[in-house]
């Protein structure tokens, strides 16, 4: 028996001896009652308090560094991403196709969503507009028929898309990645060619039985809101690669007169077909438009928080001032206030006037918001008009012509262009400050009201002249008849 437990000693002493130094001990440095223990037991000695001690808060501190980090890596890599998903300056630059402001958007939204078609990626996911995918590739269809193109031209055209891709896609406001390369550089080709093979048809009045009158008319003002756009450069290198530039005019694309007799019939009463072309640099169609309009602006500096206009245009007319239609200068931004006459171009409103104005409006705000001419001159004809009343007063002096039936129905219109558009900037606060002034001197107040109550025709003039000469008469016979009597 003495044996077996002697060779139990010797064994386990072996045991001992191979196993490491803390088999059997679970330091866990993390728990605190441990610890505690330790440090708190008499028989621990001062050097294995320390030891325990220093243990157990250097396994703190890896716990706490551990997790500094991770917070730390997680922070930067969505600083990261955040900082991924801005577009550079260079590409802010380059953008210039917006969705519109959701504060002008929600006033009317019809103003600015497309009816039939879309163009461009912003408006490609409505369902409602996909009946016309299958125009789209009729046109394409055409358009190779036209040009007698082969497979290696149609190649060209794919590729010149291609090595164009990333500066189309950064021309719009919005992140495209959702759209693969592949799907984006076909959706590209066939709305530049509709566009192309569509306004071509529209000048020669020659469309297929595809269209009714009514679609024709809805796809003319699509192609000029602003959400529905493709990038100008585009479009002409496309359509420049199947037609050679003039010979005699290499400076000028053909696109570019292509679209200009396209989109003459919404600026006809501005002078279009007569604008020097070459000096039109546009980035998409609403860009060409509000071109079109402010060609020959006057230079004007442009002023922070600027005088506005006060009076309307029956306030001003009761102060004498006079109004007079330009018939010789037609963009809408020339107005002159000369020895009291305003002078003011002629305003045509047809049918598409109100979707034109406010999708150039749009982009003003985000593209020219110090250079907002046509948001200028809709503010100053907003503080000029207040009524039917006043509407009638710029027809009759033939500075506005409408056909919309209605004088109230124009004054409704201006009067609700400028909601939720910014005042902060005007090129014409200087002509506005004159005309306040004007109508602020009582001089000016009296010699209008003669002249409108004793004047205001031929015939109450000369009853007015007469009626004086009969009093003058009157007054001097009855001097005569007085001295004769003394």
């Amino acid at each position: 028996m003495n044996n077996g437990v002697e060779k139990a000693s010797v064994s386990n002493m072996e045991e001992d001896k191979a196993s490491p130094p803390n088999k059997g001990k679970s330091i866990d440095v993390g728990s605190a009652s441990e610890v505690d223990k330790d440090i708190n037991n008499p028989s621990t000695s001062n050097m294995e308090r320390d030891d325990t001690l220093n243990a157990s808060n250097k396994g703190k501190d890896i716990e706490s560094t551990s997790s500094i980090e991770y917070v730390n890596r997680d922070i930067m890599e969505q600083l990261q991403t955040k900082m991924d998903a801005l577009t550079s300056q260079q590409d802010r630059a380059v953008c210039c196709i917006y969705r519109v402001l959701n504060s002008l958007r929600n006033i009317k939204p019809k103003m600015y969503t497309p009816r039939l078609i879309s163009i461009g990626p912003l408006h490609r996911s409505n369902k409602r507009l996909e009946a016309m995918e299958k125009q789209k590739v009729r046109y394409f269809k055409q358009f190779i028929k036209r040009h007698e193109l082969d497979n290696e031209n149609i190649s060209d055209l794919v590729s010149s898309i291609q090595k164009k891709e990333m500066v189309i896609r950064v021309s719009y406001s919005e992140n495209l990645t959702r759209i693969r390369s592949s799907d984006f550089i076909q959706m590209i080709l066939l709305d530049a060619v509709f566009v192309i093979e569509f306004m071509k048809d529209s000048i020669d009045q020659t469309f297929s039985n595809e269209f009714e009158p009514w679609m024709i008319f809805d796809i003319e003002e699509d192609l000029m809101l602003l959400e529905n756009q493709l990038p100008f450069f585009i479009i002409q290198e496309i359509y420049d690669q199947v037609n050679l530039p003039s010979q005699e005019s290499p400076c000028i694309s053909k696109f570019l007169n292509l679209a200009t007799l396209y989109f003459a019939n919404y600026t006809s009463s501005q002078g279009l077909k007569n604008r020097n072309l070459t000096a039109v640099e546009s980035r998409h169609f609403t860009d060409l438009l509000r071109n079109f309009l402010l060609e020959g602006a006057f230079k004007r500096r442009y002023t922070l928080n600027p005088m506005k206009l006060k009076y309307s245009a029956v306030m001003l007319r009761k102060a004498g001032v006079k109004f007079q239609v330009i018939k010789e200068d037609k963009c809408l931004v020339n107005i002159k206030f000369e020895k009291g006459v305003l002078k003011i171009p002629l305003l045509d409103i047809r049918y598409c006037f109100e979707r034109l104005v406010r999708n150039i409006m749009a982009l003003e705000q985000c593209c020219y918001q110090r250079e907002a001419y046509v948001c200028s001159y809709i503010k100053f004809m907003d503080h000029l008009i207040d009524s039917a009343e006043d509407v009638g007063l710029l027809v009759r002096k033939g500075i506005i012509l409408h056909g919309l039936g209605d004088d109230a129905a124009v004054s409704n219109m201006i009067n609700h262009f400028c909601k939720n558009i910014g005042d902060n900037y005007t090129c014409l606060g200087y002509i506005s400050r004159k005309i306040n002034h004007h109508y602020e001197n009582r001089f000016n107040h009296t010699k209008a009201s003669l002249k409108l109550i004793y004047f205001p025709n031929i015939w109450r003039g000369t009853a007015t002249v007469a009626a004086a000469i009969l009093l003058i008469l009157t007054f001097i016979q009855t001097i005569a008849s007085v001295k004769s009597a003394f």
